[in-house]
C-alpha cells in the first residue's frame, strides 16, 4: 500500500535530515593529517629527501632539541615555539582551553603535542589555561567588509598564500588559472556540480587553524606586523606590512568572527556638500552596527551617517585617531573634535591627537556621501595599542566590556599558581618562553627526556601510544625517518657535510622552496602557481615568479644578501610577491654558505682613458643611442620607456661584479627564458664604435658608471619634456639653480660643446663638462623645484672659492668661508661683442676679472681661464688657488682628480694643507696688476 501524502512528506523529511546529519558528521569527522605538517618534509620527502636528511628536518622543525638536547649535524636553529610571555593580551582563553585539550583537532598538522594522557585531566587543563591567559579581557572585535575585501586581495598577492594556501573559492581559483593556462574541462565542471569534489589542495601548506577563535583583531594585527616578537625563529617571516596592510589582512583572516553590534548609528538621506547639523535632522533609520563604515546606508549617494558609542581606554595617555573617508567625516571624543576630514573629496586620511584617562569616553563619528566612491575607515593607536580599527574599542554602554566567553574554571590565584607549576613540570617551559631574563620560567621535569643517544624507537615520543609522553601526530614514515637520523648521528656524530647541503637544509626549514627553486627542487607548485602575479603581463613568468636561487651567492653581494634576509625587500616592483624578512640569525647561517656558489673571478680590464671618459662611454651604451637598457630598466626615479624592470642604479649594490660580467655575456645561461637580450653574443660587442668594441671594457665601463648609483648621469632617452639649451652661434648663459653650486649659479655654454658653471656665492667656477649643455625643463616648466644637473658628460668639480686670498705664509690655511662672508663683492659680468662673459669681483681696493673661453684640444675642447687682477695699492702676499685635492706634477702641468692644469704668467706652488694638496700661484710682489692664464683639459 502506497503511503499517503503526509506519510511521504514525513519520510522525505527524515531522509533530508539523515542526509544533512551524515554530511555534518562527515565534516566533523573529517580525516586529520596523518603526520605533523612540515612543508619541506611533506612536499619533498617522497622524491628528494633521504630518510636521515628528512629526520633531521623533522628534529629541527618539531623542536625536539628543547627536551632532548643538542642534535649533531643541524645547520639551522630549531623552530622555537611561540613566546607566551604576553599571551594574555592576544589569546582567547576558550581557544587555549580547546587547543590544550586536542591541539591536532584544533589545528591539524600542528607540531604542538598533546599533553600526556596521565597529566591531561580537565583540572590540569583549566589550570594551564588560567596561567597562560591570567588577567585576560579578550573579546572578539568586529571587522569591516571593506577591510576584508582589501585584505583578501593583499593576502593572495604579496605571498601569504604561498605558504598557507589559496583561501578563495574554487570558482575564483579556476577563473584565475584560466588566465595562466588553457582551461581544464574537469575544473570547469567542478563548481557547477555540487556533488563534484573540490579542487585538489596541496597537502604541504602551513595550517592556520580557527584564527577567529584564537585572536582578536588588535592582537592579530600586532602579530602580522612583528611576527618575530612572538615566533623568534623566523619560520613565520615578516612581510614588512604597513599598519593598513596588517589591518586588512587580519580582517580577512578573521572574516568569520561574529560579534553583536557595539555602535549605535543613525542614517539620514539628503544632499550635502559638507557635514550637516545632525541635531536638526530626523534619521530615516537607526540601529546598531559593528564597525564605522558605510555599511548601514541603504543607497549609494546622498546620505549621511552618525555613529555613537563609548570608547574604552585601558591605559591613560596620548592617543592618535585616524579617519579616512570619501566624502567628509569627523570624529569627536568627549564632545571634543579630534579629526576634521570634512568636504567633498576622494579618499583622504587625516589624524588628530587627544589625551585620555583610563575609563569610558563618549565617541561620535559623522560621515556623509555626496556621490562617486564611498569609503569610511576610523582607527586608533596609543599606549599598548597598535594602530587598529576604532570599533574594537567601542561599546554600546558606558560600562567596560566583559569577556564574551568564560574559561572552564574561574582563574583564581590558586588555579593560576597551579598552572604555573604545571607549566614547568609538564615540559611547557622547555619549548615556550614565559617571562624575560631572571623571570623566565625553567623546566622542572620529574623525569627529564633522554638524550638523543639514549632515545629508544619504541618509547617516548616515538611510541605509537604512550600515556606518559607528549603525543605528536607522527606517521610511520616520520617515525622511521626520525629513527634513521638518530641512528646516523650515533654512528657518525661528526659527519662531514657541504655548503650546498647545508644551504638546502636551511631552505627546507624556512620553506624558501615555496617560492624559489634551487638545485632542481622547489619553486611554485602547480596548484599554487596562480597566486604568483605581476603587474606587467608581457614579462611572463619572469615578471611574477620569484627567481631561482641557483648561484645566488655568486650573483648577489654578501651585504645585499644579508639585507634581504634581515629586512626583506621589494627590488622587483613589477612582482607582487614580497621577499620577507627572516632575521639576522638565519642570515648569519645562510650567507656564508651561499658564498660557495662563487665562480672564478673575471679579470679587471685596463683602460687608457680617464675614469670620467669611461663612464661617459657607459652612459652612451645604456642610453637610447646604443644598447637601450633604459627600455626595460628603471633609472632611479625615472621610469623605463618600456618594461619596468630592476633599477639600474642599485645593480652594483645588489650584484657581484664578476657575475655581472658573466651574465651580460650570456644571460640565457643563468636564467633560461629570460627576456634579457644578449648584447655581446658569443662575447662580441654589437656596438663596435665605443671602446673599440672591446666587450670586457664595455661591460666594466657600465659597472663603473652604475657604481655612482643615483648620482650617475641620466642616460639619454629618459628625460621627459626636456628643453635642451643648444649654444649655436655664440655663448649661451643660463642663470638658475644648478646642482653642485649655491643657489646663485651661472652656467655658460659654448658651441664647441665645452661648458662651465660659475658660482656667484663663492665667486669662482665650480663645474666644467663636455657634450650637451643643460636641460631647462625642470625650471622652465611650471617653475619646477630643485637643482638641475649638467646635461653632458665628463662633469668635473673645481674647488669652491674664494679664488684669491692674502696669506702671511705658505703654512697659513686657505680661507674656509665663502667669498661673500670674507668681504668679496660680486659685481656681475660684462659681455664681449661675441657674447663671452667676464666676471668681476671687488675686494678692498682690488678688482679681479675672470674670463673663461673654449680652448682647442683633442678629443674634446678644453677651457682657457684668464685671471686679471688690478689694485690701487701694490700687491703684497697675494695668491691664486687653482686646484685642491690629490695633485701630481707631470712636468710643466699639474693633474688634480682627472683635470690637467697648465699655468702661465705666474709661479705655481704645490703645497700640503689640511690633509690635502693645493695648487697655488703667487702674484708678483709690489706690482699693481697681474695676469695669470690657466689652460684646463680633462
Amino acid at each position: 500500500m502506497a503511503p499517503g501524502p503526509s506519510r511521504r512528506l514525513a519520510i522525505l523529511t527524515v531522509f533530508i535530515l539523515l542526509c544533512c546529519t551524515s554530511r555534518v558528521s562527515a565534516q566533523q569527522a573529517a580525516p586529520q593529517p596523518a603526520e605533523t605538517l612540515v612543508p619541506g618534509y611533506s612536499r619533498f620527502r617522497a622524491e628528494h629527501l633521504q630518510p636521515a636528511e628528512a629526520g633531521r628536518l623533522l628534529i629541527a622543525e618539531m623542536n625536539c632539541q628543547s627536551c632532548h638536547g643538542t642534535f649533531p649535524g643541524l645547520t639551522v636553529a630549531p623552530r622555537q615555539a611561540p613566546i607566551l610571555t604576553a599571551a594574555t593580551g592576544r589569546l582567547n582563553p576558550e581557544h587555549v582551553r580547546r587547543f590544550l585539550t586536542n591541539p591536532h583537532q584544533q589545528k591539524p598538522g600542528t607540531a604542538m603535542p598533546q599533553i600526556p594522557a596521565a597529566a591531561g585531566s580537565p583540572e590540569n587543563l583549566d589550570a594551564l589555561t588560567a596561567f597562560v591567559t591570567a588577567g585576560s579581557t579578550w573579546r572578539p572585535q568586529a571587522v569591516s567588509s571593506d577591510a576584508i575585501r582589501r585584505g583578501e586581495e593583499q593576502y593572495h598577492r604579496i605571498g601569504c598564500a604561498a605558504c598557507h594556501g589559496d583561501l578563495r573559492s574554487d570558482e575564483a581559483i579556476i577563473a584565475i588559472r584560466r588566465g595562466l593556462a588553457p582551461p581544464n574541462p574537469e575544473e570547469e565542471d567542478a563548481p557547477k556540480d555540487a556533488t563534484a569534489p573540490a579542487l585538489q589542495r596541496p597537502d604541504f601548506l602551513m595550517p592556520l587553524g580557527p584564527l577567529h577563535e584564537k585572536y582578536h583583531l588588535g592582537g592579530l594585527i600586532a602579530f602580522l606586523r612583528e611576527p618575530h616578537t612572538i615566533r623568534p625563529s623566523g619560520r613565520m617571516p615578516s612581510l614588512g606590512l604597513s599598519p593598513e596592510d596588517a589591518r586588512d589582512i587580519a580582517s580577512f583572516l578573521l572574516k568569520d568572527v561574529r560579534v553583536e553590534g557595539s555602535i549605535q548609528y543613525e542614517y539620514f538621506e539628503g544632499g550635502w556638500d559638507k557635514l550637516p547639523d545632525f541635531t536638526k535632522l530626523k534619521p530615516v533609520s537607526t540601529g546598531t552596527t559593528t564597525d564605522f563604515s558605510a555599511g548601514p546606508a541603504s543607497r549609494g549617494d546622498d546620505y549621511a551617517l552618525r555613529f555613537s558609542g563609548y570608547l574604552q581606554i585601558a591605559t591613560a595617555g596620548e592617543y592618535r585617531i585616524h579617519s579616512s573617508s570619501d566624502d567628509g567625516s569627523r570624529v569627536l571624543v568627549n564632545e571634543q573634535e579630534v579629526v576634521n576630514n570634512d568636504g567633498i573629496h576622494p579618499p583622504v586620511g587625516r589624524s588628530g591627537v587627544i589625551t585620555l584617562k583610563t575609563g569610558s569616553h563618549t565617541v561620535v563619528v559623522e560621515f556623509f556621501e555626496k556621490g562617486g566612491g564611498e569609503e569610511l575607515t576610523v582607527e586608533i593607536e596609543g599606549p599598548g595599542l597598535p594602530r587598529q580599527p576604532l570599533s574594537g574599542s567601542v561599546t554600546l554602554t558606558r560600562d567596560p566590556p566583559k569577556p564574551q566567553e568564560k574559561t572552564a574554571a574561574p582563574p583564581s590565584p590558586e588555579l593560576i599558581a597551579k598552572g604555573r607549576l604545571l607549566f614547568t613540570q609538564l615540559g611547557c617551559a622547555s619549548c615556550h618562553q614565559h617571562g624575560d631574563g631572571d623571570q623566565r620560567l625553567q623546566p622542572a621535569l620529574a623525569s627529564p627526556a633522554p638524550a638523543f643517544a639514549d632515545a629508544r624507537p619504541d618509547s617516548g615520543c616515538l611510541a605509537v601510544s604512550s600515556d606518559k609522553a607528549p603525543r605528536f601526530t607522527l606517521s610511520n614514515r616520520q617515525r622511521s625517518d626520525l629513527q634513521a637520523a638518530i641512528t646516523e648521528a650515533r654512528q657518525a656524530p661528526s659527519q662531514a657535510t657541504t655548503p650546498a647541503a647545508e644551504t638546502r637544509s636551511v631552505m627546507l626549514s624556512l620553506n624558501c622552496f615555496a617560492c624559489h627553486s634551487r638545485g632542481g627542487i622547489g619553486g611554485p607548485s602547480e596548484p599554487l602557481n596562480h597566486v604568483f602575479t605581476g603587474t606587467i603581463p608581457e614579462m611572463g613568468d619572469e615578471g611574477r615568479v620569484p627567481p631561482p636561487l641557483d648561484g645566488a651567492g655568486d650573483k648577489l653581494s654578501e651585504d645585499w644578501l644579508r639585507r634581504l634576509l634581515i629586512e626583506g625587500g621589494k627590488d622587483r616592483p613589477y612582482m607582487q610577491t614580497r621577499m620577507p624578512a627572516f632575521g639576522a640569525q638565519h642570515a648569519d647561517v645562510l650567507v656564508p654558505r651561499l658564498a660557495s656558489d662563487r665562480q672564478a673571478e673575471v679579470p679587471v680590464p685596463e683602460f687608457a682613458e680617464a675614469d670620467h671618459r669611461i663612464k661617459a662611454d657607459a652612459r652612451l651604451l645604456v642610453g637610447d643611442k646604443a644598447l637601450s637598457c633604459i627600455k626595460c630598466h628603471r633609472f632611479d626615479n625615472l621610469a623605463a620607456t618600456g618594461l619596468q624592470s630592476l633599477d639600474m642604479t642599485t645593480m652594483t649594490k645588489r650584484l657581484r661584479r664578476d657575475w655581472f660580467h658573466r651574465y651580460l655575456i650570456d644571460p640565457q645561461k643563468y636564467r633560461p627564458g629570460t627576456r634579457m637580450p644578449a648584447a655581446w653574443p658569443g662575447g662580441n660587442s654589437i656596438i663596435p664604435h665605443v671602446l673599440n668594441g672591446n666587450s670586457a671594457q664595455q661591460i666594466e665601463a657600465i659597472w663603473r658608471y652604475l657604481q655612482d648609483g643615483n648620482r650617475a648621469k641620466v642616460p639619454s632617452g629618459l628625460e621627459r619634456q626636456s628643453i635642451v639649451l643648444l649654444p649655436e652661434q655664440r655663448p649661451l648663459i643660463y642663470r638658475n639653480f644648478i646642482e653642485g653650486l649655491s643657489p646663485r649659479g651661472i652656467a655658460v655654454g659654448f658651441p664647441e660643446k665645452v661648458h662651465f658653471a660659475w658660482d656667484a656665492e663663492h665667486m669662482t667656477p665650480r663645474l666644467i663638462w663636455h657634450g650637451a649643455f643643460i636641460d631647462a625643463a625642470k625650471h622652465w616648466v611650471d617653475r619646477g623645484p630643485g637643482f638641475q644637473s649638467p646635461l653632458g658628460d665628463h662633469v668635473m668639480t673645481l674647488p669652491q672659492g674664494p679664488p684669491v686670498a692674502a696669506l702671511a705664509s705658505l703654512d697659513e690655511t686657505w680661507p674656509a668661508k665663502n667669498a661673500r662672508e670674507l668681504g668679496y663683492q660680486f659685481r656681475g659680468y660684462r659681455l664681449s661683442p661675441s657674447g663671452l662673459p667676464t666676471f668681476r669681483i671687488d675686494w678692498q681696493d682690488r678688482q679681479l676679472f675672470d674670463t673663461i673661453e673654449p680652448l682647442a684640444n683633442s678629443p674634446d675642447f678644453g677651457l682657457k681661464r684668464t685671471l686679471e687682477l688690478k689694485s690701487a695699492s701694490p700687491l703684497r702676499g697675494l695668491w691664486l688657488r687653482i686646484a685642491a685635492g690629490k695633485i701630481t706634477d707631470s712636468g710643466g702641468s699639474f693633474v688634480s682628480d682627472g683635470v690637467q692644469y697648465t699655468i702661465t704668467g705666474g709661479l705655481p706652488i704645490l703645497r700640503q694643507s689640511a690633509n690635502r694638496q693645493e695648487l697655488l700661484v703667487q702674484l708678483p710682489e709690489g706690482a699693481n696688476a697681474a695676469k695669470v692664464v690657466v689652460e684646463i683639459r680633462w
